[in-house]
């Protein structure tokens, strides 16, 4: 056990199970994410074309906001804890299908004579599972971090969250170790065994609910918070309105979506030089399934063995900082060594770290928010921000695709760019929560006049035995 505090902290038994179910939970949606990712680029790559990725993340972009608004009244409707069951169930048939059409001599990978169909903008189908894929990846991830938010307290989600985030590395290694056989197992059979697999996330937050019976278990933050801070406000827009109102919101939809431009702009310069050099569908998939591979190992062991103990012993202010000036050296390098294995690395670092440094730093943030900024305005910000940030990142790249070479220097350029501005704002963003933890106050709480009030954010005490509410 001494290791264990060493890395972790002091974390009771029941954090520990609590840990163990999210962890468990994160690697079946991960796992499923990072299989249809690996193959998705190939597939629509082979159905539509390659050249057509950059508009297809800004069509995207129309397609998740209706997703979203949609997601938004399903939360007013479904109890959370049976969002999983209604979302999950959704996308599992809806990759099972696409599964059975990728098998249509018509519509799919190989026509009547066994050849590959030649990709076209006009078929539809590629467009489909490009935009299924997109949204899963926003919605069921950002749904889970929703759901986590509000059922830890800020001392144990110190300890808890590496452990939790490492479970979803070994999925997400799952997935790409798939995808790397994708010649040996078939592509569309692996979009169908993704869309069975779907339904193993709602069995899993069942199996919590059994173990923490919500009449029985009450969150700590739940007792210390006010009741209306629990409470999710309907409204198809709510989330929105959150966002515009609070700068402290308005700070972490920076976090997440300036990155995310840079990583559009690094990943797209990645796969043009990946696909000039693997012309197949089957070769190129396990090109970017070995991708996935490394980036998740490498987001693993850090996850195991650094993201408590940095979060914990730096604390989260500097942790913020870390990545953004990580970005501006590996920016930096691809600028002068523009080649397809340094952007690789490059990618694999970013990726890694970003899965079990900068998202679960992130995510800490919402720790001082309600239970209305945690599910209705985190999800424009996981979603909509997330499509927009990478509908922005696809304009630079659609603007500069052709030659390469304006691609590579150009896309430095502007990364290194939203590098700098990213660390600006994280500094600002990581005072802003160490005087809200210090001060007890809620971001979210308003009263009847329109006014946020100050509210007492109490963390868990050590001799506190209580377990944490479903």
């Amino acid at each position: 056990m001494g290791i264990i505090r060493f890395l972790y902290g002091e974390l009771s038994h029941e954090a520990l199970v609590q840990a163990s179910f999210f962890s468990a939970l994160l690697c079946f949606i991960v796992g499923v994410y990072w299989m249809m990712r690996s193959l998705k680029d190939s597939v629509f790559a082979s159905v539509v074309g390659l050249e057509y990725q950059p508009q297809a993340k800004m069509f995207s972009l129309v397609v998740v906001s209706v997703v979203l608004v949609a997601y938004n009244k399903i939360v007013d409707i479904v109890p959370r804890h049976r969002l999983f069951a209604v979302i999950c169930g959704a996308y599992s048939t809806l990759f099972v299908a696409t599964a059975v059409m990728l098998t249509s001599t018509t519509h799919g990978l190989v026509g009547p004579d066994g050849q590959p169909i030649p990709p076209s903008p006009e078929r539809w189908l590629g467009w489909i599972h490009y935009f299924a894929i997109e949204s899963y990846g926003s919605l069921v991830v950002s749904l889970f971090w929703q759901y986590l938010n509000s059922q830890v307290n800020l001392k144990e989600a110190k300890g808890q969250y590496g452990l939790i985030t490492a479970g979803g590395q070994i999925g997400a290694i799952t997935g790409c170790t798939l995808v790397v056989g994708s010649k040996r197992f078939g592509v569309p059979q692996l979009y169908g065994a993704g869309g069975l697999a779907c339904l193993v996330s709602p069995l899993i937050v069942q199996m919590y609910l059994c173990r923490f019976p919500p009449d029985e278990f009450i969150n700590v933050s739940s007792r210390s918070a006010p009741s209306s801070a629990k409470k999710v406000q309907p409204g198809l827009f709510e989330g929105l309105r959150l966002l515009i109102r609070h700068p402290y919101v308005l700070g972490i939809f920076a976090v997440s979506a300036l990155f995310e431009v840079i990583a559009t702009i690094l990943d797209y310069q990645m796969k043009v030089l990946g696909k000039a050099a693997y012309s197949s569908t089957a070769d190129f998939a396990s090109f970017m399934g070995m991708f996935g591979q490394a980036a998740n190992t490498v987001s693993l062991v850090f996850s195991l063995l650094g993201t408590s103990f940095v979060i914990r012993n730096f604390g989260l202010r500097p942790t913020l900082m870390l990545f953004p000036t990580m970005l501006v050296v590996v920016v930096g390098v691809v600028y002068f060594v523009p080649s397809m294995w340094c952007l690789f690395g490059v990618m694999v670092a970013i990726k890694g770290l970003s899965y079990a440094l900068n998202n679960p730093s992130k995510e800490m943030l919402y720790m001082v928010t309600t239970d209305s900024i945690k599910f209705k305005a985190k999800s424009w910000i996981d979603v909509f921000g997330g499509r927009a940030s990478k509908a922005l990142g696809s304009v630079v790249t659609n603007t500069f695709k052709k030659p390469v070479t304006n691609l590579m220097f150009y896309g430095s350029l502007v990364s290194l760019a939203i590098a700098l501005g990213l660390l600006a704002i994280t500094s600002t963003l990581g005072r802003a929560f160490e005087r809200l933890t210090a001060s007890g106050e809620l971001i979210g709480m308003d009263n009847e006049q329109g006014e946020e009030e100050k509210q007492p954010l109490k963390h868990a005490a050590a001799e506190d035995e209580e377990s944490p509410k479903a």
